[in-house]
């Protein structure tokens, strides 16, 4: 699996494109990229109207050759759409957007949930999904889908997990992380143990109930559902920076811990 360093390469843009990578190194074919807390708010709802996402994906399609958004309103499922047009996600309500059309840009909104990207060299799909705790598994639907639809075969498939609050700031309890435990890898959730200093951006408010406290990786959770689902290591690459950390990021738990309202941000793939 390769590691990189949003953090480390965003020189004061408002987003930000990597590329994807297979058997270790960086392939041509496709993108993916997400905006940052600088651009403001992508919150997206099919009865409201965001002229500054409009104006911002806009941009972003626009330095890519002029592709046209195809988006959803997200609802923390694991619904995936399958779409040759922009017109076919039209008030829909899912998680997630797979394509084959070189002019589409699929694109999903986050705010400390993991988006993850997909792409093909083979058959040449690609889309993202927005995978929250309820989420996680989504990557899997995607996989399949692309599979029935596109014959594409799993150890083709090159895989970016993007930045996301990881568990140095995710703490979660009993409830959520038997939950884990019980669904995905063991190794996903850690207990706190008495006295073990915490992150300021852990935000342990948010967790209700009494009891032990753990921390949650997203990361280890959706490797493991990835490797059930056929995607080769080396095809994996992974933004290591926490949302919740970074304040180049919108995240849910940090901005609102703080009284303000969290900053939307738009993850989209294209292909090239």
């Amino acid at each position: 699996m390769k590691k990189i360093t949003i953090s480390k390469n965003c020189n004061g843009e408002k987003y930000v494109s990597f590329p994807f990578f297979c058997n270790g190194k960086a392939v041509d074919g496709a993108r993916w990229g997400l905006t940052l807390r600088s651009a403001g708010s992508m919150r997206f709802k099919w009865n409201e109207t965001n002229e500054n996402r409009i104006q911002t994906l806009q941009q972003i399609g626009d330095s890519f050759g002029g592709r046209t958004v195809a988006q959803v309103q997200l609802d923390h499922t694991k619904l995936v759409e399958v779409v040759d047009r922009a017109d076919e996600t039209f008030e829909k309500i899912s998680d997630g957007i797979i394509t084959k059309n070189p002019m589409l840009m699929p694109v999903v909104t986050v705010a400390d949930c993991m988006p993850l990207f997909l792409f093909d060299p083979v058959t040449k799909f690609f889309g993202v999904v927005h995978s929250g705790w309820k989420g996680t598994g989504i990557v899997e639907k995607a996989v399949e889908l692309a599979v029935q639809n596109f014959s594409a075969k799993p150890e083709d498939i090159c895989v970016a997990i993007g930045p996301h609050i990881r568990s140095c700031c995710y703490v979660v309890n009993q409830e959520r992380a038997d939950y884990f435990f019980r669904n995905f890898s063991l190794d996903c959730v850690k207990r706190i143990e008495e006295g073990e200093v915490l992150c300021k951006g852990a935000a342990c408010s948010w967790n209700s109930g009494s009891g032990p406290l753990y921390r949650l990786s997203l990361e280890d959770a959706n490797i493991s559902v990835l490797a059930r689902s056929g995607i080769r290591e080396e095809n994996i690459v992974i933004a290591t920076d926490c949302t919740c950390c970074n304040d180049i990021f919108g995240s849910n738990r940090r901005e609102t811990s703080l009284g303000a309202e969290f900053t939307v941000q738009a993850a989209f793939c294209v292909s090239l």
